[in-house]
């Protein structure tokens, strides 16, 4: 099902809207040069989630699943279940991904992932927006 529309402020309506990486490729098209290097660092960061079985669970945040043309990075967050901060960066370093243009935090169990979807629920403004969260 593909995502909403963003709102007037160019963010995704609150809620946990589900979606493929392509329904994200989409919603929010690779019209800079910019975008093209965040859909490539995050299209290469989920093909080796899935292919080293690195983590349970994606979910996607901030300017980047937004209508801003020039997003800085991709904020978010994976459910690796025993894995903290440290550890999971070195890994995901190893294994080649980008830790520059993701901004990826790690949640080392259910409850660590919830605490980020709540955080990443949240604007700046502390009106409530849409996060992504990934079927890989």
């Amino acid at each position: 099902m593909p995502l909403p529309v963003p709102r007037a402020d160019g963010m995704l309506p609150p809620g946990i809207h589900h979606a493929t990486l392509d329904e994200v490729f989409a919603a929010f098209p690779a019209a800079t040069t910019k975008r093209q290097a965040l859909n490539a660092a995050v299209e290469f960061c989920v093909a080796a989630i899935k292919r080293l079985g690195l983590a349970d669970q994606i979910a996607l945040d901030g300017s980047y699943i937004s209508a801003k043309a020039n997003p800085s990075d991709v904020d978010m967050v994976v459910l690796t279940p025993g894995v903290y901060q440290m550890a999971g960066e070195r890994r995901f370093a190893a294994e080649g991904i980008d830790t520059n243009l993701l901004d990826i935090q790690f949640a080392h169990d259910a409850s660590a992932f919830q605490g980020w979807l709540t955080f990443f629920s949240i604007a700046r403004d502390l009106s409530p927006k849409g996060v992504v969260s990934l079927i890989f």
